[in-house]
């Protein structure tokens, strides 16, 4: 497992603060989640200026069991620990005591808040109960003897104050109360911690600025590392020779793939600039020889394992610009894991195939997949016990799992495979027909077999590779199951159906904004956020208006957008105003999100040229915001189908307030 998924893992699991790539993570993952005929909650992560700020100052934590680290020294509290910053350095911290107290040292060599110069961080510490730890000040400096600066928020010495720290001793990890997350040195766990090395093929960040010079130069030493296409989200990392060549070269992989589970890009805001960072997974190649277990897969057919008969040598790598970026900046292999294996089994889960070595499973037989489908299909025929064969109990609720919309019973089934066994896991898609009222009603579905984490085979909807929207239909009509969402802590309520599922990027969710797109696309959407506030000059976030009306008058008056008329409406039988708004024509352009923004939300309420927004503006009936607003955006083109679709969700709107 990587020190970087670990943090992932982590946060997922019990953090509540994310920094801004794992609050996507989040967001994507919890979009996924099926929520049919019950509440589920979307849950708006914020990214906190505090957390990009302190994950770049090398915040960490430690819990701990067991006797007085004081009278202990051997505890598993202290040691020698290591993690990799956002900024693709790498920080090591020692943790020891004298006397009474527990002393820290934390060196990065690559510190954001140094403008990239090493930094380190000391501080004294005190134990608090059997499990805890607090150091009252710690004090970052930078080795260059620079100031460091924090990137946004507070002076650094607010966050650093009073750090708390917990220890795992499950893994043998220290969390912070940031979320992240150090990795033993010399750890002796269940499983051997991976090996973290570092920068290639530069060593420092003095010999990256040399080697920019020399790239700048012209000379051919150096030019290879400057890749344009990569700088412009134009070519996957796979593909970059940065890669290519680290793989080959430095690992000696003759032969080699791009993970299933591989990372893509993502950038980052240093003191320095904006850095351009990917982590991917790779895995190594058996030279000539073809996967005996799946001969015929396009992906794995020709990439046979290297360990045994089903393990791969795996190598999580994360590729940035340190010094220059842009598409003259050079790109260098910032750090490199060699993944270790796992007691548990693979799964279908992301983390799955980024924190460990990947490895392949048995594909199921053709009969054996078929004798499932047809038990599941025939229990569907009888009305009872389809449920047993599903993954997840959730996936009971099926649309017309035992009748048609008409609730006429099925009387005969088909299968029919579409795809597999696909590599590394042996997953197949199958259509299945189901037929009713003498055939003349016909219910096609997209059901997946694959194996679950005890190895048993089950049915999974829809099949991964299918749109959700056409996951089922019925006599070619597509059926979509409600998701009941919660806003606003469950204040409010309102029911999504597919093709409208939630927002892939983390940084338009907060506790007070949910975002919806329409078939994925972000052109088409639907906002809903509490206290909207208007945007005056220089893109500046205006003061939260007391009503519906004095917004919807502060929108008219905007230069920036061409406002129409408010009229009067009813959402959830409250009195609400209705507008459609749209950018002028030489509007000025908010930096941040480089479209003009109608209300404080950032990309999520912005324009591009040609969009038009509906708005709709609530006098929120006694609940813990003023107003309450629900924007539909898409391109004029398609405004009014996207409308007609966005009906459903506005008109299922429901407040619990007292």
């Amino acid at each position: 497992m990587t020190i970087d998924e670990r943090i992932a893992a982590e946060l997922r699991r019990r953090s509540p603060q994310v920094d801004e790539h794992l609050a996507w993570d989040r967001i994507q993952s919890a979009a996924a989640k099926r929520r049919r005929g019950r509440a589920f909650r979307l849950v708006p992560i914020s990214v906190a200026a505090l957390g990009s700020a302190l994950m770049g100052l090398i915040l960490f934590s430690s819990f701990f069991s067991g006797p007085d680290l004081a009278s202990d020294p051997g505890s598993s509290f202290l040691g020698t620990w290591v993690n990799s910053d956002t900024d693709g350095s790498i920080q090591t911290m020692t943790i020891g005591s004298q006397d009474d107290a527990v002393e820290i040292t934390v060196h990065d060599v690559f510190s954001s808040v140094c403008s990239g110069a090493p930094s380190t961080m000391t501080g004294t510490g005190r134990l608090e109960g059997k499990r805890g730890l607090v150091i009252p000040a710690p004090v970052l400096t930078c080795d260059d003897g620079s100031q460091p600066v924090a990137m946004s928020g507070p002076p650094l010495e607010d966050p650093l104050r009073n750090l708390t720290f917990t220890h795992d001793p499950g893994t043998d990890t220290l969390t912070d109360n940031i979320g992240a997350i150090w990795v033993r040195v010399g750890g002796n766990g269940p499983n051997p911690e991976p090996t973290v090395s570092g920068m290639w093929p530069q060593s420092s960040l003095e010999e990256v600025r040399e080697a920019q010079r020399l790239a700048d130069a012209g000379d051919p030493g150096y030019t290879w590392q400057v890749d344009p296409e990569l700088a412009a989200w134009a070519k996957e990392a796979g593909d970059a020779e940065i890669v290519t060549r680290f793989l080959r070269d430095e690992l000696g992989w003759e032969e080699f793939q791009w993970s299933v589970g591989g990372h893509g890009g993502s950038s980052e805001e240093t003191s320095a600039g904006l850095m351009w960072a990917t982590e991917s997974v790779f895995i190594r190649c058996a030279p000539g020889l073809t996967n005996p277990l799946y001969p015929d897969d396009p992906a794995g057919g020709n990439c046979a394992p290297t360990i045994d008969e089903y393990r791969y040598e795996t190598v999580s790598l994360r590729i940035a610009q340190l010094g220059l970026q842009g598409p003259s900046g050079l790109w260098v292999v910032s750090r490199w894991v060699m993944l270790p294996p796992s007691d548990e089994p693979m799964t279908h889960g992301e983390e799955s195939f980024s924190q460990r070595q990947i490895e392949q499973m048995t594909p199921p037989s053709d009969a054996e997949a078929t004798a499932l489908l047809e038990a599941f299909l025939q229990a569907r025929i009888d009305g009872e016990g389809a449920q047993e064969f599903l993954s997840h109990p959730a996936d009971g609720e099926i649309p017309l799992l035992f009748a048609t919309t008409t609730g006429a019973s099925y009387e005969t089934s088909e299968i029919e495979l579409l795809a597999g066994p696909v590599w590394p896991l042996g997953d197949m898609e199958f259509e299945v027909r189901l037929f009713a009222e003498g055939g003349e009603t016909v219910v096609v579905q997209f059901i997946e077999v694959r194996r679950d984490d005890t190895g048993r085979l089950v049915l999974v909807y829809p099949s991964g590779s299918v749109p959700w929207q056409t996951a089922t239909t019925e006599n070619g009509m597509t059926v979509a199951m409600a998701e009941l969402y919660e806003f606003l802590d469950g204040e409010v309520t309102f029911e999504v159906a597919q093709p409208w599922d939630g927002s892939f990027a983390g940084w338009e969710e907060s506790p007070t904004m949910t975002t919806l797109h329409l078939d994925g696309t972000h052109e088409e959407r639907l906002v809903v956020l509490a206290d909207p506030r208007p945007i005056e000059t220089g893109c500046v976030h205006g003061p939260a208006p007391g009503d519906a009306e004095a917004l919807a008058r502060s929108l008219m008056s905007d230069p920036d957008l061409e406002a129409a008329e408010a009229v009067a409406v009813h959402i959830a039988g409250i009195e609400a105003l209705q507008m459609d708004v749209m950018a002028a024509t030489r509007a000025n352009l908010c930096e941040d999100v480089g479209v003009p923004e109608v209300v404080a939300g950032g990309t999520a309420t912005g324009l591009e040229p040609g969009q038009r927004m509906r708005l709709y503006l609530i006098d929120y009936p006694g609940g813990s915001a003023q107003v309450l607003a629900i924007a539909i955006i898409a391109p004029e083109d398609r405004f009014e189908s996207v409308i007609e679709a966005a009906t459903p969700i506005v008109e299922s709107f429901e407040f619990h307030t007292d």
